[in-house]
């Protein structure tokens, strides 16, 4: 039976089995999800949400053998509806704070994580202020963090995590922010963040939508 390598944040990788084509209503949700936003831009007179055109399949298997892993279904079908936004325009929010995100093209997203292996040691002896969730992996860099949304890159991040702890799940959906310097837990995978991305977009658009 053919595996993925989902690398943890101990020395060794973890074999994972190759996710099977599923049926999870994950895979399906985000082009419902980005009707819905088109909505919200129209009811506050904004310019039209505008992404961009999918990876194509060779891009996404290019990026799945440099990575190493295979990439959560749910974020690889995200990249199948869409290759990312512009910049200005938010595509998620992170809950419990409102700020909006833009979707980073996958090409983004993987020069964004090449940045966070270049930045890491810039960490030794630094400590967060708030300890670090234990679903998480240690340190500034796992080889399984890919971000794929963005505010301000690399000031703040929304990151699929393909590196958790043993008490922590693939797919689950950590963030970087900068000053003070954190990487904390968001929630238990992509399917997840959207629900409570739109929800935090509806309640607060006058902080998370763009400008007119």
């Amino acid at each position: 039976m053919p595996y993925s390598l989902c690398t943890g944040c101990d020395t060794s990788p973890r074999l994972f089995p190759v996710y099977r084509r599923s049926t999870h209503p994950s895979i399906t949700l985000f082009p419902a999800y980005l009707n819905a936003l088109h909505i919200l831009y129209r009811d506050y007179s904004l310019e039209p949400l505008r992404t961009y055109p999918p990876a194509s399949a060779a891009n996404l298997a290019a990026a799945e053998a440099a990575l190493g892993f295979a990439l959560d279904p749910a974020l690889k079908a995200t990249w199948q509806s869409a290759n990312g936004s512009d910049e200005w325009q938010t595509v998620f929010a992170r809950p419990g704070y409102i700020t909006g995100y833009s979707f980073l093209s996958l090409a983004d997203s993987l020069r964004e994580r090449e940045y966070m292996a270049h930045r890491a040691p810039q960490y030794d002896g630094y400590e967060q202020e708030q300890p670090r969730d234990p679903r998480i992996c240690s340190g500034w860099y796992q080889a399984g963090w890919l971000p794929f949304a963005a505010f301000s890159a690399p000031d703040l991040l929304l990151i699929a995590d393909h590196s958790p702890t043993a008490s922590g799940q693939c797919g689950q959906i950590i963030a970087f922010s900068h000053d003070p310097d954190t990487i904390s837990y968001v929630c238990t995978d992509f399917a997840t963040l959207l629900e409570q991305s739109l929800a935090t977009i509806r309640e607060h658009p006058e902080d998370c939508l763009p400008e007119e």
